[in-house]
């Protein structure tokens, strides 16, 4: 698994989450080193979290024939599919939107999940607040603040 990010910190976490390796956006250009690390072939999948034009274009740029995009991102603005990052329509890409955890029955999945150990997330929460301080929450997570990643509000 191969992750891309350019927050100081994250990498860490990443690699700690189970990505192999971990491209740091800032030094170089993720694109180029994912076909290389892949031989020019590309990946199966690519995930986009963010809502970025610029990593949703990078995604479809990294993707093999056949390989899918899950969008997960929010946009804030009209998204485009360039034609080119997109193989003329010919690579037999497939993007697939959602929002990550949606409907009650997910969350409810999810929750197991995480209740039965199988999957821990701790790693992820750097900062917790409680629900007096969701202000600040909102405000050290919206400016990327202290290294933070996610953030828990308890009551």
């Amino acid at each position: 698994m191969i992750g891309v990010d350019r927050i100081a910190g994250r990498p860490e976490i990443a690699r700690r989450m189970g990505a192999d390796i971990v491209i740091d956006s800032s030094r170089e250009d993720p694109v180029q080193e994912i076909l290389r690390l892949t031989g020019g072939r590309g990946v199966d999948v690519a995930i986009e979290a963010l809502g970025i034009q610029d990593t949703f274009e990078a995604c479809l740029r990294v993707l093999r024939p056949g390989g899918a995009l899950s969008s997960l991102g929010v946009y804030s603005s009209d998204l485009k599919i360039p034609l080119a990052a997109f193989a003329a329509g010919l690579g037999d890409h497939k993007i697939v939107t959602t929002l990550c955890p949606g409907g009650k029955e997910r969350m409810r999945r999810l929750m197991a999940v995480i209740e039965a150990g199988r999957l821990d997330l701790g790693a992820m929460v750097t900062q917790r607040f409680t629900l007096d301080d969701i202000e600040k929450a909102y405000d050290l997570f919206a400016h990327q603040r202290d290294g933070v990643l996610k953030v828990a509000i308890t009551p």
